[in-house]
């Protein structure tokens, strides 16, 4: 027993040592704060900085197809959100991925009503998902250069 921690202690040490991005790194990356520019439901134009959900990590849950699927903020560029549809329960959503790739989901009522706050020039603010119409993110709060992997 004591061998097989003792070999799984040294590949979580071994992995660690290398160039990707540790758990730690990746958890603290999914609760940090972004500057975004955000447009509402009527087409109002804000940015902001300190910018997170309210509760939880960041990240996107939504459906592709028959899955759920979880999209965390630091592989997001921007989001674009079509007006809730009671009928169908959800919202048409485009992500624009890091990489540039674009992906149509869904956006439960559930996770639509979630709210999203940061800091503005004028003050705070807080708003619901489905309140959104685009979502761009520009940087890590207080970061140089962008990070997110």
């Amino acid at each position: 027993m004591r061998t097989l921690l003792g070999t799984a202690l040294m590949v979580v040490i071994v992995a660690s040592l290398g160039g990707s991005a540790t758990a730690e790194t990746i958890f603290e990356l999914d609760y940090a704060k972004w500057d975004v520019s955000l447009t509402d439901s009527k087409g109002v134009k804000t940015e902001l900085t300190d910018f997170a959900f309210w509760t939880g990590p960041n990240i996107l849950v939504a459906l592709r197809g028959d899955a759920k699927i979880r999209i965390p903020f630091r592989k997001i560029r921007s989001i674009e959100i079509g007006k809730y549809i009671p009928v169908r329960g959800h919202s048409q959503a485009t992500v624009t991925a890091k990489s540039g790739k674009t992906y149509k989901v869904q956006i439960e009522r559930f996770e639509g009503q979630r709210y999203l706050g940061g800091k503005t020039e004028f003050g705070s603010m807080k708003i619901r998902l489905l309140r959104i119409s685009k979502l761009s993110f520009k940087r890590l709060t207080n970061a140089e250069p962008d990070i997110r992997q």
